[in-house]
């Protein structure tokens, strides 16, 4: 083959113009960004592409400001466990942000980076997609952290009977508790160390046991009530071990990835600053 003859392959979605977005965690291989939130850049007819990012914790506080001074690079969004931290590196907070002091996304603007948390809204529509009610309901959230404080924000706005929060971070759950009172005052919100699941009609895990091991599980049972809806918040692997013996036991699931589809429209609008 002659010089003249060589054509290299290309794809086409991808080019020096394509504009950068970012997926910060550790780990990082777990994630489903870059796939759904590309493929949603792509069938906008968006020139840009999802790539992960994996920053070590102790390289963090380093390394953020360094990946936020990418020419190209116009938003990040951050995962576990970096959804507090990230909020330092940002100029302002959106209306959830503020609530939470946690970020998922943030968005390069020409007066600065804004960071949003969409945790809570996309479980919630999750939620609701599957036919799942949140308004007079028991809900148990398992996990207190970025996510687990963004979900229990929004799923207190949907007005729950109650919420229950555990998490063996005990100052953790309780400063997320003072979080929904000062959100929601007469909101009936406590911390538990242990849970009656025949007592609530939804369980959502918004903590990060199960990710990546099949044989991890956040609760020490072997059976759920069959009424109970169980949500967890966990992409990969796909099925975790919670929701395997949710199946066995006859409740309704609801996976991670329905959470991530649910607020993939507001993620690209909110990086477009729409």
């Amino acid at each position: 083959m002659t010089r003249d003859e060589f054509s290299p392959l290309s794809v086409p979605y991808i080019s020096g113009r394509t504009r950068l977005y970012g997926i910060v965690g550790h780990p990082i291989e777990q994630v489903r960004s870059p796939e759904f939130v590309t493929h949603e850049f792509v069938s906008r007819g968006i020139d840009a592409i999802v790539v992960p990012i994996h920053v070590p914790p102790e390289r963090f506080d380093e390394l953020m400001p360094a990946i936020m001074n990418i020419a190209n690079l116009d938003g990040l969004i951050v995962t576990v466990p970096y959804k507090a931290r990230a909020a330092r590196f940002v100029t302002s907070l959106g209306p959830q942000a503020q609530i939470t002091r946690t970020v998922s996304v943030l968005a390069k603007r020409a007066e600065g980076w804004i960071g949003e948390m969409f945790d809570g809204v996309g479980c919630v529509a999750a939620l609701r997609r599957r036919g799942v009610a949140i308004k007079d309901k028991r809900i148990a959230l398992l996990g207190a952290g970025g996510a687990g404080s963004a979900i229990g924000v929004a799923v207190s706005s949907q007005a729950p009977r109650s919420l229950r929060i555990i998490d063996p971070d005990t100052a953790r759950a309780s400063a997320a508790v003072s979080e929904m009172q000062q959100a929601f005052p007469s909101f009936d919100v406590a911390a538990g160390a242990s849970l009656d699941f025949n007592q609530f009609d939804v369980l959502i895990n918004a903590s990060p046991v199960g990710m990546l091991d099949p044989t991890a599980c956040p609760l020490q049972v072997n059976h759920l009530p069959p009424h109970l809806a169980v949500m967890d918040i966990v992409m990969k692997p796909d099925e975790t071990r919670l929701l395997r013996m949710a199946l066995e036991s006859g409740c309704k699931v609801i996976y991670g990835r329905e959470m991530l589809g649910s607020q993939l429209t507001a993620v690209v609008d909110f990086f477009m600053d729409r």
